[in-house]
């Protein structure tokens, strides 16, 4: 008589079950960020991690996340997306335009999922939202009506509000004119004049805002484009001593004595991103996934900074908020 079949039923199962999870194909996502550490980045992975897990895949079980970050230089994503290419990944999380753009060229044949791209149709990522037509697909933040949303509340809180200066990373400009460009035209149909700084530093913030100043700008607002250096406190905190009300789309503006933040929930994004990311890996096709827009919105008053700043704050911002 064989070992085996002298063992007891449920010792067998085990040994099939053991057998089968030793055997499940483990999944390998690429993930190309700006950096590696930051409250943004932590947030984001945070939410994208925790959206694959949804979908069931969990990393040291049946899922392998390949990191890549460019550590602030956007000319590193085309290497390290080829490098992810060369790796074999199921999938590329490439969350933003230079990101999803390195992707894109460097295999031709793998899904990319997307986050925070503003307007991918535009962009000829997809063909439109609703049916993407492309190997592209994941959530879009789409938010021309934000940037106008934000100036709104900027001239609510700031009366006679004319000049606002935008502070945006000085890396980005080329990889991300979309956003500047939709920002210049929600400025102008609410007959506001921009006038643009940009920075890289935070050793370099104290003389934009002085130009900020000297150009007679009635506030500021940063955008999303300052999260490669996860500067959100240097901003706010600039323009607290500058004393310009300042708007961002990051609560952490706010929060760290900027005076108001409006936008998405970015941990939500990533991580309905990540529940793109697991059913495309379970066999879903990207063209046929309609993208999502954003669907929970934070704002984010400071009152103590509108105290410092000898503002009057409207009730119903304050109801709002």
């Amino acid at each position: 008589m064989s070992t085996m079949k002298s063992l007891p039923v449920w010792v067998l199962g085990l040994v099939l079950v053991g057998a089968a999870s030793a055997q499940e194909r483990v999944a390998r996502v690429g993930y190309l960020s700006w950096q590696d550490h930051g409250s943004y980045y932590e947030s984001t992975l945070r939410g994208f991690v925790d959206g694959l897990r949804s979908e069931g895949f969990v990393e040291g079980r049946n899922l392998e996340l390949l990191r890549r970050s460019a550590s602030n230089d956007a000319e590193r994503f085309k290497p390290l997306a080829r490098e992810l290419a060369a790796a074999k990944v199921d999938l590329f999380f490439a969350p933003a335009t230079p990101m999803a753009t390195a992707a894109w060229f460097a295999d031709k044949q793998a899904p990319i999922v997307v986050a925070t791209i503003l307007d991918p149709v535009e962009l000829k990522f997809v063909h439109s939202l609703a049916r993407p037509g492309t190997r592209v697909t994941g959530v879009t933040t789409m938010n021309n009506e934000l940037t106008v949303k934000r100036f709104q509340l900027l001239m609510e809180m700031v009366p006679g509000l004319q000049r606002v200066g935008v502070v945006i990373d000085e890396a980005m400009r080329e990889a991300c004119t979309q956003e500047v460009d939709h920002t210049q035209r929600a400025a102008r149909q609410l007959g506001l004049t921009l006038v643009i700084v940009h920075v890289d530093r935070p050793d370099r913030l104290d003389a934009a805002f002085r130009k900020l100043v000297d150009a007679k700008v009635q506030a500021v607002t940063s955008t999303l484009l300052s999260t490669r250096n996860d500067l959100e406190r240097d901003y706010a905190q600039a323009a607290l001593r500058h004393r310009l009300p300042s708007m961002f789309e990051l609560e952490e503006g706010a929060r760290e004595g900027g005076l108001m933040s409006y936008g998405p929930d970015f941990e939500d994004i990533f991580r309905r991103a990540g529940r793109y990311a697991g059913r495309v890996l379970k066999g879903a096709r990207p063209g046929e996934m309609a993208m999502e827009e954003p669907r929970q919105f934070r704002f984010v008053l400071n009152l103590k900074t509108a105290k410092t700043l000898g503002l009057e704050v409207p009730l119903h911002l304050q109801q709002r908020a």
